[in-house]
């Protein structure tokens, strides 16, 4: 791999290098259980044919320590819409991405703080007795 030009660097590009992705990890703390509370339903881009699905849950053991997050399931994983409301998953593999700031569905840069989760793999956890 070549290094390119500082000022010719894409961002987003260098954010998706996987030597990048592992050294935000080590430096943000994601969640690895959550509760998920509203599920949109999937898309897939027609150009693309890549599927997505849009996901907001909650972390945390008490209402003290409670985290609201918004997380992108990609790579073709889907949850049931109706089926995923209140029940715990844990998130087993994921990346970050720049988190766009849009209006109106017109691109205006991306958000100065926080990034965007794509998880690529999220299972359901049993809880015994249930």
């Amino acid at each position: 791999m070549t290094k390119e030009i500082f000022n010719q660097t894409r961002v987003k590009d260098l954010i998706a290098s996987p030597k990048i992705q592992e050294a935000i990890k080590e430096q943000i703390s994601v969640p690895k259980n959550i509760i998920v509370k509203q599920v949109r339903n999937p898309f897939t881009n027609q150009e693309t044919n890549e599927t997505t699905q849009k996901i907001h849950a909650v972390a945390g053991t008490s209402l003290m320590d409670m985290v609201e997050l918004d997380l992108t399931l990609v790579g073709g994983q889907t949850i049931d819409a109706v089926e995923a409301i209140n029940k715990t998953y844990q998130i087993e593999s994921f990346n970050v991405s720049l988190d766009a700031n849009m209006r109106g569905g017109t691109f205006n840069g991306y958000s100065p703080t926080g990034l965007k989760l794509l998880v690529t793999k999220l299972t359901e956890t049993k809880v015994e007795g249930k």
